[in-house]
């Protein structure tokens, strides 16, 4: 007596599944091969600093760090990364993206922002190549309202954003452009005539 014969059909299933579990794992092992390669060394951020602790409103928060990798036991530069910086505004969402930078050929990140309001500042490097992706602790920076009145910032002269020079003895002020701007020395600068006015000063008449 012969072999029974196996249906022809039974065979093209049975060889179409194991061919379909086997298409699968391959793909499996190649969507996990650059994951597993993009995670292999360790990075950090170095030196970050973000400020003035303290600024006027208008001036420039600098936002800066150094990325690194872990060479064996030591930190080398990372050279040029992408690195995005984060900020945590007073009363809002925290840790909203606000700027992607690319750091110099020695992985040094700078940047800077105009201070509107108090909140908190951090980096994050974006995972690329064989970079691990890593971020810094939060920064505090605090942002205040320029004061009206402040002292000079010479014998002759009042900073620009309070230009208005205030003679203490005679309790006169002078504006940029009047007779004897340039031959007062101040006592106090004024950023706006009515700060000046509330401090008990008269305008000169020259």
């Amino acid at each position: 007596m012969g072999e029974t014969p196996v249906p022809i059909k039974v065979m093209g299933r049975a060889v179409v599944a194991a061919l379909t579990a086997l298409a699968a794992v391959l793909v499996a092992l190649v969507a996990a091969a650059p994951a597993d390669a993009a995670a292999t060394v360790t990075t950090r951020i170095a030196a970050f600093s973000a400020g003035p602790a303290t600024v006027y409103r208008g001036n420039a928060i600098t936002v800066q760090g150094q990325a690194q990798r872990l060479n064996g036991r030591a930190w080398a530069n990372t050279g040029t990364v992408k690195a995005v910086i984060y900020f945590d505004p007073d009363g809002a969402k925290p840790n909203a993206a606000v700027r992607t930078v690319n750091s110099n050929a020695k992985g040094l990140i700078r940047t800077s922002f105009s201070a509107s309001v108090s909140g908190k500042w951090s980096i994050r490097l974006v995972s690329a190549g064989s970079l691990k992706a890593s971020a810094t602790a939060q920064k505090y920076v605090r942002v205040v309202a320029r004061p009206s009145v402040t002292g000079p910032v010479s014998k002759w002269n009042c900073p620009s954003w309070a230009p208005i020079k205030g003679n203490k003895p005679s309790k006169i002020y002078h504006l940029p452009g009047q007779r004897y701007y340039a031959k007062t020395t101040p006592e106090l600068c004024f950023s706006t005539e009515a700060a000046a006015r509330n401090a008990g000063y008269r305008k000169s008449k020259v």
